[in-house]
């Protein structure tokens, strides 16, 4: 990347003209543009950045104040260009870092669909088994009911059959008791 003097040295000796170079608009058409070659041979020699600063000082002192305020206007916009691609990259990077959160959070939305969906489907069976167990457990406390009704007549009835002192059992055929045997199936 250029320092902003090599930017200013590179436009000025190319064509002349700042202004027009550091908009981004060439006057010229494709034949008259300066080649890269052309460019890279006019550019100064000096590579070192205190070689730079010193000529830039010496221009500054020789210059009148037309040229410095050129001079100073070329260097705002070299840093201002210099500002806006930063600018756009960092804006790049931003969009390239919510372009992957975006495909990251997709992702775990569709794994949280698919085990909600895990979780219903056994939510459903629970329920099921809850219900088939409660109509069990009902049936069970029906037939609990009934036995015990049972096995209290049973009792009324072998109690009726015992002799009691002082009183003479009367002449009466048994009762059978069922229904006892068919509760215990």
């Amino acid at each position: 990347m250029l320092s902003v003097q090599e930017a200013l040295d590179l436009a000025s000796s190319s064509c002349g003209t700042m202004d027009i170079t550091t908009c981004g608009f060439t006057p010229w058409g494709p034949e008259s543009c300066p080649s890269l070659e052309q460019v890279m041979a006019s550019r100064p020699a000096a590579s070192s950045t205190a070689a730079l600063a010193e000529a830039e000082a010496e221009a500054a002192r020789d210059a009148d104040p037309e040229d410095e305020e050129r001079l100073r206007r070329q260097r705002r916009k070299v840093s201002n260009r210099l500002s806006a691609q930063r600018s756009r990259a960092r804006k790049q990077q931003r969009l390239e870092e919510l372009r992957e959160a975006a495909a990251r959070l997709r992702a775990e939305k569709q794994q949280l669909e698919a085990r909600l969906q895990a979780l219903a489907r056994h939510d459903l069976a629970v329920r099921c088994q809850n219900a088939r167990l409660g109509a069990e457990a009902s049936a069970l406390a029906r037939r609990f009911r009934e036995a015990r009704r049972l096995l209290a007549l049973r009792r009324l009835a072998f109690a009726a059959l015992q002799p009691r002192p002082g009183v003479a059992p009367a002449p009466a055929p048994p009762a059978p008791l069922l229904g006892l045997a068919s509760l215990m199936t």
